[in-house]
C-alpha cells in the first residue's frame, strides 16, 4: 500500500470530522425523520439518502478517475501542501442559495434512515479505499467536471463531499428544529 500523503491524512481527518457530527445529530432524531418541514424542503432521512448518492457517485468517479490516470501515466505528487481551502471561494457549507438536485441524487424512495446511514458508512469506506488505491499518483492533477464548480481535482472532489455534508447537517439541524416545533404546536394540551 502507498504510504498515506500528509494532505490526504488531514483530509481524512476532516471527513472523520463532518462524519462525526452528521451521526451525532442523525442520533438525536427519533419519529421526526420522515417528516418534511412546512417548506416542502426534504425531510432528515431524504436528506441522509441523498448524501449517500452524492458519495457514492464521487466513489465511483474517483476510481474511473484513478483508473484513467494510471492508464495515461500520471506521476507521482509534486506538491505536499495542504488543500483544505481550496474550496473556500465556493463557500459551500454557509451558501444560502437553495439548489435543486439533479434527478440522479434526488431520494425518491422512503429509505429508512438507519439503512441511509448504513450505506453512508459503505460509500465512505469505498471512497477513502479509491483515494488510497491512487496515493501513488498526483491527485491534484486529476480533474473531472463538477455541475457547479467546475473543474475540480480528487482531492477537492473529496473535500467537496466532506463539506456538502456539514452543508446538509445544518439542513437536517433546521429540520428536526422545525418539525419537532410544528409537533408541539399539534400537540393536545392536557
Amino acid at each position: 500500500m502507498p504510504e498515506m500523503k500528509k494532505k490526504l491524512s488531514e483530509l481524512f481527518a476532516y471527513m472523520d470530522e463532518t462524519r462525526a457530527a452528521l451521526f451525532a445529530t442523525t442520533g438525536q432524531i427519533s419519529t421526526f425523520a420522515s417528516i418534511r418541514p412546512r417548506n416542502g424542503d426534504w425531510s432528515a432521512a431524504e436528506v441522509v439518502a441523498h448524501l449517500v448518492m452524492v458519495e457514492d457517485g464521487i466513489g465511483r468517479l474517483t476510481s474511473k478517475a484513478i483508473k484513467k490516470a494510471r492508464e495515461e501515466g500520471v506521476g507521482p505528487e509534486v506538491s505536499d501542501e495542504s488543500v483544505m481551502s481550496n474550496l473556500d471561494e465556493y463557500r459551500i457549507i454557509e451558501n444560502e442559495t437553495k439548489r435543486t438536485a439533479p434527478t440522479t441524487i434526488t431520494p425518491t424512495d422512503e429509505r429508512p434512515l438507519e439503512e441511509s446511514l448504513a450505506a453512508l458508512e459503505q460509500s465512505r469506506v469505498k471512497l477513502r479505499e479509491a483515494l488510497i488505491a491512487g496515493a501513488d499518483l498526483d491527485l491534484a492533477s486529476i480533474r473531472r467536471p463538477h455541475p457547479v464548480l467546475g473543474e475540480i481535482n480528487l482531492y477537492e472532489w473529496a473535500l467537496f463531499v466532506a463539506q456538502h455534508e456539514e452543508r446538509h447537517r445544518r439542513q437536517i439541524e433546521r429540520t428536526l428544529n422545525e418539525v419537532t416545533e410544528l409537533a408541539a404546536e399539534c400537540a393536545p394540551i392536557v
